[in-house]
Order: C-alpha cells, then structure tokens, then sequence
C-alpha cells in the first residue's frame, strides 16, 4: 500500500483535488461542516485530510489497488474524522438512515 500513496501519481491526484475542493470550500465529507483548514499544518484536527469512501486497506483486500487511485473513491475531509473513521465505514450523517428498511 505505502508504494501506491507515495507515488507521483497519488501526489498529484491529492494535489488537484485539494485544489478542486478548496476552490469550492467544500465541505467534510463525513461530518458536513464546511470548515476544513485546506492550508493548516499537516495532522492538526481541522486540516484537509484526503479520505478514501471505500478505504485503502480494503480496496487491497478486494485485490483492486486501482482504487487508491480513482478520483470518485476520494473525499474532503477534515483530520479528525478520518482518523476516527479509520478503515472502517463512515457513520451516518443527519438525513441517512443507519439501516435499510
């Protein structure tokens, strides 16, 4: 996995889309507030983190590394809530329903 984020071609695609999302001050994708601090230093809880909607570990589990790679597989979000994301599934934000009735 470390080969595929440290790659030029990752770099880049996090680059453009960081731009992308702070040109529209795009929200967090996770928690919905629009106040990610696309400039603020590296790990701090309000910063633009990148997240993945299927995660990294996953998509190599399934054995489709080309994910980590595929633009609408990526989100804004802020550090904190990927952090507490983790690999696993994002919880759900106000209007979505937690199961399928």
């Amino acid at each position: 996995m470390s080969d595929v984020i440290h790659s030029r071609a990752y770099k880049d695609l996090r680059a453009a889309l960081k731009a992308e999302w702070r040109a529209r001050n795009a929200a967090c994708a996770l928690c919905g507030q629009a106040d990610i601090e696309y400039d603020g230093p590296r790990n701090a809880s309000n910063s633009f983190e990148l997240d993945h909607k299927i995660s990294r570990k996953r998509c190599l589990a399934m054995g489709k590394p080309e994910l980590l790679l595929d633009p609408t597989n990526c989100q804004p979000s802020h550090t904190r809530c990927n952090r507490s994301k983790q690999a696993g599934e994002a919880k759900p934000t106000m209007g979505e329903t937690s199961e399928e009735f």
